[in-house]
């Protein structure tokens, strides 16, 4: 392993702690928030976002709900599994996308991991659109949902199987052409 996919690993892991951290902090202020855990709302930007404090003891917009144990066992390997691909395969220098994503998808996954598991009420929401009708959520929903966009994005636009690239490799020593032609 090359200094660079070290230092790259290190900063991966880093950034998980840091934004886990943020996660977790945003979710204690919401959940001592007098007002807050009056039922209250607090307007931060008019028609577009609010504090509301709601738990969700399921998965996204609640389904699974009352399945502790599932859903903790579930973000558990989850975690695990792609805190692995962040150690096997992240690499900021020649694949930024697919690091990012990797990066925001295990941050969201340990935060969330950490309310279900700890929490009896379950995961710990407050962010809420004003100019929609959406579930509330919390920083960690937002980790996830715009890491598993940079990875779709990523797959569809920017993914080459390594197979398939090393094949038009040989195809091309073999016939004489380079890729530069």
């Amino acid at each position: 392993m090359n200094k660079f996919r070290k230092i790259s690993i290190i900063i991966a892991l880093c950034s998980v702690l840091l934004l886990v951290g943020i996660d977790q902090l945003t979710k204690y202020i919401a959940n001592n928030n007098e007002i807050l855990l009056s039922g209250d709302k607090i307007m931060f930007i008019k028609h577009i976002l609010s504090f509301k404090l709601a738990y969700n003891k399921g998965a996204a917009w609640s389904i699974l709900y009352g399945k502790k144990f599932f859903l903790v066992s579930v973000s558990l390997i989850a975690s695990v599994a792609v805190i692995f691909l962040i150690i096997k395969t992240v690499d900021f220098k020649n694949n930024i996308l697919m690091s990012c994503a990797l990066v925001l998808i295990a941050s969201g996954a340990i935060g969330n991991l950490i309310d279900r598991a700890f929490y009896e009420e379950g995961v710990i929401d407050f962010l809420n659109f004003e100019f929609m009708s959406f579930p509330i959520f919390n920083f960690a929903d937002s980790c996830l949902t715009v890491g598993a966009c940079i990875l779709m994005v990523y797959v569809v636009f920017f993914y080459k199987d390594p197979k398939i690239e090393k094949k038009e490799d040989e195809e091309n020593s073999n016939t004489g052409v380079s890729e530069d032609a």
